[in-house]
């Protein structure tokens, strides 16, 4: 029986990380390729789920709302970037955090002004749903949000190992000014990466959704959990951080088994504590 709940932790960790690994690989993608660390990032993650309960509220099931919360989060990607973040690029890194900054408070009290401060769920299809395969029991929803958000993940990291566009996103990220020089077109690869990353995250709210309780601050966590799988797997490492939200993902879920829910939250930051004190670059960064 103990080796069937391990075996259920490490699966139900996995699902976890996949989702993580999706959220962190957008933020390293904004990050390798505009410069810049969004500190909004779990808040627009938030706002697409909450879009999800907005249509759940007129019969949309959140799994239909996906490629519509994905549309709306690309154009208001490509809009914010042409308004918000190109305009502060030039003033380096710190001006874009504290732009992103901003943007947490004002999207927090959006979601608190618009759907109120009380914790609210959203059922799905799949609600109370469970896979049993043998002695093992799970949620159907998070087998689906992993196996989605995971696959999503791995064409991400091909479509820049690969493609014409990750191939400029690659030399963007190696060299800005000799990308230039080489003929891509800086501004528009940066604004499309910027529109793909958020069109991540509305795709995956609503994904997501039915395995949390939605409240307006709760983007901080993802934020966090981001930031580390991103440090971990090595700054603008896109093969890291998969790997990364992995990790995390599967430590986490299994040191809740064995010692509880307070010491389960605590790994990924003790994770990021033993890199930063033994490998600062990152797991997976090149020597």
């Amino acid at each position: 029986m103990a080796t069937v709940l391990v075996l259920q932790a490490a699966l139900q960790g996995l699902a976890i990380g996949a989702i993580i690994a999706l959220i962190a690989l957008s933020m390293t993608l904004l990050f390798a390729v505009c410069g810049l660390v969004n500190f909004a990032h779990g808040d627009f993650l938030a706002l697409g789920m909450y879009g999800a309960l907005l249509l759940a509220g007129v019969g949309v099931d959140p799994y239909l709302a996906a490629p519509a919360v994905l549309v709306v989060f690309v154009a208001i990607g490509a809009l914010l970037f042409v308004v918000l973040v190109r305009p502060v690029q030039r003033s380096g890194l710190l001006a874009g955090a504290q732009l992103t900054l901003g943007l947490v408070f004002i999207l927090e009290n959006l979601m608190l002004i618009g759907f109120g401060g009380t914790h609210q769920t959203v059922r799905n299809v799949l609600s109370d749903r469970n896979l049993s395969l043998g002695g093992l029991v799970l949620p159907w929803q998070l087998v689906v949000a992993g196996l989605i958000t995971g696959v999503l993940a791995m064409l991400l990291n091909i479509m820049i190992a690969h493609t014409s566009f990750g191939r400029h996103i690659r030399a963007i990220t190696q060299n800005p000014d000799a990308a230039a020089l080489m003929g891509v077109r800086i501004n528009r690869v940066q604004m499309t990466a910027f529109a793909l990353a958020l069109g991540l995250l509305g795709l995956s709210g609503p994904l997501i959704v039915g395995q949390f309780t939605l409240t307006p601050d709760m983007g901080l966590d993802y934020t966090l959990r981001a930031l580390i799988v991103m440090v971990l797997g090595g700054l603008g490492n896109f093969v890291g951080s998969f790997i990364a939200g992995l990790l995390v993902g599967v430590g986490e879920s299994v040191a809740t088994l064995f010692f509880g829910g307070a010491i389960g939250a605590m790994v990924p930051f003790g994770l990021l504590l033993a890199v930063l004190l033994l490998r600062p670059t990152g797991l997976f960064a090149q020597r």
